[in-house]
């Protein structure tokens, strides 16, 4: 930091940043392994937060970003985690829209 020294509220905001991304990225691990699943979109969605979230701590604490640049990051991820990417139509649901398969409208 240019300018600012780093007190030890810094360094204790960082370790937990740090502790808490590790733990909840382990623990992602042990309820994948106990519930023996594999890796899918939502597994996959909650790591990118566990990493992304420490990280914007980590970033408030150590840079000089306005506060506007870290509602704009935070809302970046409030996006990503509400985002519902996957099309769970079944065939019952697909009544109506055309059959890919052999271009049958």
């Amino acid at each position: 930091m240019q300018g600012q020294e780093l007190t030890w509220i810094h360094f204790v905001a960082i370790i937990g940043a740090v502790i808490a991304m590790l733990m909840g990225i382990a623990l992602t691990f042990y309820r994948l392994h106990v519930l023996e699943q594999d890796f899918g979109s939502n597994s996959i969605k909650a790591l990118g937060v566990l990493v992304f979230l420490p990280c914007l701590v980590i970033f408030a604490v150590l840079t000089n970003f306005g506060s506007e640049t870290l509602a704009a990051l935070l809302g970046t991820v409030a996006g990503y985690v509400l985002s519902n990417t996957e099309s769970n139509l079944t065939n019952k649901d697909r009544v109506g829209l055309p059959d890919e398969e052999n271009n049958i409208y």
